[in-house]
């Protein structure tokens, strides 16, 4: 199959629909872009870009990236539930990281479960002070965010992060959980990522104190 990974040179104005199973470079007049879709999100992110209009490519058209959200925008109670859960972690010393997934369910109804998202705890996480890991088979649900914490230590995504989090999804990691929580968020394509805002993820206001992270465009 020669179409697991494809190549786009953006000559016309209007971007024609990706072909590609996995996903698409696009090469266009300010920059290498890649771009995938799946049941939950579109996007397409910058690999490279040409800020400098004197090494624009000519010939070709330039492009700007995108997030786009297929599904609503998941309920912020799961992420004050997951918060509130890594807090106590990190006060009980069960776990250095904690992992979850809100999972998006198709109308599946359980413990947990918000509008059509479901939070998956994996009850067999192995932590260590830097990474955790869990064997959890994702079957029948699809994955949307998968999120974990830094116990005490401020958010930020690792090199260990950079090596797991390889897969079309958003990625989330929290942490500075005995003071005022922080997080960040991003979205991946397959190794390549691009930092978002809360607000693209998550509907209405969140209900405790603090927070935060350095907004990024597209």
């Amino acid at each position: 199959m020669n179409n697991l990974v494809t190549y786009h040179l953006h000559r016309t104005p209007v971007l024609p629909p990706s072909n590609a199973l996995f996903y698409q470079y696009v090469i266009a007049q300010n920059g290498v872009f890649v771009r995938a879709e799946n049941d939950f999100v579109s996007a397409c992110l910058p690999v490279t870009r040409l800020k400098d209009a004197t090494a624009s490519i000519r010939g070709l058209q330039p492009l700007n990236g995108w997030v786009r959200l297929k599904t609503p925008q998941i309920p912020l109670n799961l992420l004050e539930t997951v918060i509130a859960d890594a807090q106590v972690s990190a006060e009980n010393g069960r776990l250095d990281e904690t992992l979850c997934y809100v999972v998006w369910a198709n109308g599946r109804v359980g413990e947990l479960t918000s509008s059509r998202y479901r939070l998956i705890k994996p009850n067999d996480q192995q932590a260590t002070p830097n990474s955790v890991l869990s064997e959890m088979v994702e079957t029948g649900e699809t994955v949307v965010l998968d999120l974990h914490s830094h116990g005490t230590t401020p958010p930020y995504f690792s090199p260990t992060d950079d090596r797991d989090e390889t897969r079309l999804r958003f990625y989330g990691v929290i942490g500075s959980l005995r003071t005022i929580p922080q997080w960040r968020f991003r979205l991946g394509i397959y190794g390549h990522w691009a930092e978002i805002d809360r607000d693209t993820l998550f509907a209405c206001d969140i209900t405790f104190p603090g927070g935060g992270y350095d907004d990024k465009p597209i």
